[in-house]
């Protein structure tokens, strides 16, 4: 017979393991998420990117819907995929 102390940790255990559980994003959100690099083209053409970063939500759509900006002759603008 387990001693009512262990009842009672065990009981907190498993709401906590519960809460945390009810916290993990749902499937759905994972598929709004994608991979994006800052490609920079200089007056030359040369072309160097960034690291590409993992971006969710409103920072991916922000990225995807974001223009070319051209600043002397050099050209950056966001590749997601």
């Amino acid at each position: 017979m387990m001693h009512p102390i262990m009842k009672k940790k065990r009981l907190l255990q498993a709401v906590v393991l519960l809460l945390l559980l009810a916290m993990l994003p749902a499937c759905d959100l994972l598929e709004d998420c994608g991979t994006c690099e800052l490609v920079t083209i200089d007056a030359e053409g040369n072309s160097s990117s960034s690291t590409p970063m993992l971006f969710c939500g409103d920072q991916l759509q922000e990225r995807q819907n974001s223009s070319p900006v051209t600043v002397a002759g050099v050209t950056t603008y966001w590749e997601c995929y």
